[in-house]
Parts: C-alpha cells; sequence; structure tokens
C-alpha cells in the first residue's frame, strides 16, 4: 500500500515525455506560409485604419502602383525562370490585398490627391533653356557663335554636365511626389475606372509577351533576356516605393495614415530579401544586390521620419513658438511723446 502511494499519480496517468507535433507541421511550413500571408496582415491593419477613419490622408496610392506592378513582373518572371514556390505565392497574395488597399483608397481619396488640386512642375524644356542661358548664348549658331566658342571650356562643360544632371534627378524626385502633377496625369486620374483599365492592359499586355515568347514560340535566348529585364525591372519599380511616402510626410508634418505596422513590414522585409540574396540565391546579378539596399536606405530614412514626426516635431515647434512668445515680450515700444522726452533728456544729461 505504501508502495502504491509512493509512486502517486504516476501509477494513474501516463508520463508525457514530449509534445506531440504531426509530421506534416514542419519550421519550413511555418516559415512559408508566415512570408507568404505577411502581407495579408501588414497591408490589412492599413485598409481597417483608412475605412475607420474614413480618409486615405496621409496614405500614397502609388505604394500599390509599386507594388502591383512589381508583382506582376515577378509572376511573369515564374513564367520564364521558375524560382521558389513560396515567392509566388507572396507575390500573388501581394496582389490580391493590393487591389483591396487601392479600391479602399480610392473610395476615400481626399480632395488634396485629386489632380486639379495638386501643383504644378517646370517643364523639363524650361529647365534644360534655363541651364544652356546660364553657360551657353541663347543663339550659338547666330551671331553669338564667337561667344559660344569662348564659353567651350572645361570647366564651363563640367558645370553644364553637372546641372543636367541636377535637373534629371530633381524631375525623377518629382515625378514620385504626389502633390506635383505628373505628366498625362499618370496615376492621379479623377476616374477610378482608369486605374483598373491601366492595371489590366498591363497585365494582359506584359504576359501575352511572355507567354508568347517562353511557352508558344520557345525561343529560349528571347526569354531568358526577356525574364532578366522582368526580374531587374520589377526590383527597381520596388526599390522605389518608398519614396512617394517620404515626400507625403515631408510635405504633412504627421504620421497620420501611415501604420506603424506596414513600415516595421518594410524593414523586416528588407532584411529577409537581403539576406536571401546574400546567403540563399545563387547566380544572382549585382544589380537585384544594389536594388534592396537602396531601398532598405530609403525604408530607413523613412523610420527616422517616422520617429521625428510621431515624438519630436511638436515638441520642437512648440519650443519655437515660445522662444519667439518670449522675444516678443522682451521688445517694450514706448509712444512717440515717451521716447521724444527720453531722448531729450539723454542730451540735457
Amino acid at each position: 500500500m505504501s508502495e502504491n502511494t509512493g509512486d502517486g499519480s504516476g501509477s494513474y496517468f501516463p508520463r508525457i515525455d514530449q509534445f506531440y507535433i504531426p509530421d506534416w507541421l514542419t519550421m519550413q511550413l511555418v516559415l512559408n506560409n508566415l512570408i507568404c500571408f505577411t502581407p495579408l496582415f501588414s497591408y490589412g491593419t492599413t485598409v481597417f485604419s483608412i475605412r475607420k477613419s474614413k480618409t486615405a490622408l496621409g496614405f500614397s496610392i502609388d505604394i500599390c502602383a509599386t507594388m502591383l506592378l512589381a508583382s506582376i513582373l515577378r509572376v511573369s518572371y515564374y513564367i520564364i525562370t521558375p524560382y521558389e514556390i513560396t515567392l509566388l505565392r507572396q507575390s500573388l497574395v501581394m496582389i490580391f490585398i493590393q487591389l483591396i488597399l487601392l479600391r479602399t483608397s480610392l473610395h476615400y481619396r481626399p480632395e488634396e490627391y485629386k489632380y486639379e488640386n495638386l501643383s504644378h512642375v517646370e517643364p523639363l524644356t524650361q529647365l534644360l533653356h534655363d541651364v544652356w542661358l546660364e553657360y551657353f548664348p541663347l543663339n550659338p549658331f547666330g551671331a553669338d557663335w564667337k561667344q559660344l566658342i569662348k564659353s567651350l571650356s572645361y570647366k564651363n562643360l563640367l558645370g553644364f554636365a553637372y546641372k543636367i544632371l541636377l535637373v534629371l534627378i530633381y524631375k525623377f524626385l518629382k515625378f514620385f511626389d504626389p502633390s506635383y502633377k505628373r505628366f498625362k496625369s499618370f496615376w492621379q486620374w479623377n476616374e477610378d475606372r482608369k486605374f483598373w483599365m491601366f492595371l489590366a492592359y498591363f497585365f494582359l499586355m506584359q504576359f501575352c509577351i511572355t507567354i508568347f515568347v517562353a511557352k508558344i514560340m520557345n525561343w529560349n535566348a528571347l526569354a531568358e533576356w526577356i525574364g532578366s529585364f522582368m526580374g531587374s525591372l520589377g526590383l527597381l519599380i520596388e526599390s522605389l516605393l518608398p519614396l512617394p511616402q517620404i515626400s507625403i510626410l515631408n510635405k504633412l508634418k504627421s504620421t497620420q495614415g501611415f501604420k506603424l505596422i506596414l513600415l516595421v513590414s518594410w524593414l523586416c522585409g528588407d532584411v529577409l530579401k537581403i539576406s536571401y540574396l546574400i546567403f540563399g540565391a545563387k547566380n544572382i546579378s549585382v544589380l537585384f544586390l544594389f536594388f534592396a539596399l537602396f531601398q532598405m536606405s530609403l525604408d530607413i530614412y523613412i523610420a527616422g521620419q517616422y520617429i521625428y514626426y510621431r515624438f519630436y516635431f511638436l515638441r520642437i515647434r512648440d519650443e519655437q513658438v515660445g522662444e519667439g512668445e518670449e522675444v516678443e515680450m522682451t521688445e517694450v515700444k514706448f509712444p512717440t511723446s515717451e521716447k521724444s522726452q527720453m531722448e531729450s533728456s539723454g542730451v540735457a544729461a
């Protein structure tokens, strides 16, 4: 009897040495599904936030364009050069959630984002003309041809090339600034149907070209070239993802409409992508790694913007306003009669 009591509950209940884990539930399966469905969580929270606030102010719909174009190109790239099925699923999930996000953003698009309310940007021809006049005569083939020859110095040519480069960079950045009007109002259309028509045309055009070249005609050399071009173009477009959001945060001086979980998902995605390109992928181009590092640098810049505008901007602005009020209080303004009396007393002294 004493021996039975000494065993305690062990004689009645079986001893569990380890938890039961199904054979199919592997760590690789968990990670693959986590990578696939991360866009649903990160961008899904943005969808709920826009619907809750009933405005898309602070969120750039250019993000939808960037991710949709890049994901569609990745799917086409898979047709030519198959890669890991997990990344293909992630691209399909990304297309699904971005279509929902685009529809929500267009439905709650504020008046500030309408095309007629956007600012004008200087035409490229005008900027190039101004740079030319800065270094060269107005009419080089007329009476000013002697002045043109004199201006063809190494210093002038180098300065002219530098200014042209700055103009091109300026126009490039302004194109990704959603507060300025674009050529043919690209992705700034007032009619929602134009967004869907553009996506449909883009999808059909590049998918038909891909299937015709790679599957019907079996032009392997051309298919490989097209696949490399699509892969590089997709990475380039995706690397430019943060530029419109940087412009919006800088204009609004606020993080309204921009979710922290979206920023965290971008940074985590950058780390995973760079880790995969360095340690997991084989025979990749240096451009792939360059675009990934470039995108990560822009995401880090957005993180700095988020921290500054969320925690420091209002406090610094209030301190500056307070200092300005103190300076105004210390300025004593005397009436004209009192000022003349003080001057006369000073002269008498």
